[in-house]
């Protein structure tokens, strides 16, 4: 009588992985993008609020505090409301400002989290131009012409 054997196939069970994204939700996820709204404790006179703001839209941070009081002289009590869910919901910063690279890499994710669409076109014309460059180089290596030249810098030389 044959053994009757059965195989249970291994299933990824990606509940019981709380290391995933899914469970650091709030936090950088994949890839080099550091720029996030947070409150800034340090620079905040408050909960770091308008800090947190100014920094990750690049603003100066006493144009956000000006727009937050002259917002509650007019539209008594719904900024003071959102300070506060504001002050709730976003996480303080821990480390201070994001450290990048240089002034360009922070440029790109500051433009890349506030204007994805218009980031990615840039990116696209940047691609494209560059794959232009590359196909004119791959004719030029390529050509009989570059050969030639080659072949008359040699005897140029004397090789």
């Amino acid at each position: 009588m044959p053994d009757r054997h059965y195989h249970h196939h291994d299933h990824h069970h990606y509940d019981d992985d709380r290391s995933g994204y899914a469970y650091r939700a709030g936090e950088p996820g994949p890839g080099p993008n550091l720029h996030r709204l947070r409150r800034n404790t340090r620079r905040g006179k408050i909960a770091g609020v308008c800090a947190g703001l100014a920094d990750y839209f690049d603003w100066r941070v006493k144009w956000i505090r000006l727009a937050f009081i002259l917002g509650t002289v007019f539209f008594f009590p719904m900024p003071i409301i959102i300070y506060g869910a504001l002050a709730v919901v976003l996480k303080p910063n821990r480390f201070g400002s994001p450290a990048y690279q240089s002034s360009e890499e922070e440029r790109f994710w500051r433009n890349f989290s506030v204007r994805p669409r218009e980031t990615f076109s840039e990116l696209k014309h940047r691609f494209r131009a560059l794959d232009a460059r590359v196909e004119q180089m791959e004719y030029a290596v390529t050509s009989s012409e570059y050969g030639l030249r080659k072949q008359f810098r040699d005897l140029e030389r004397g090789l």
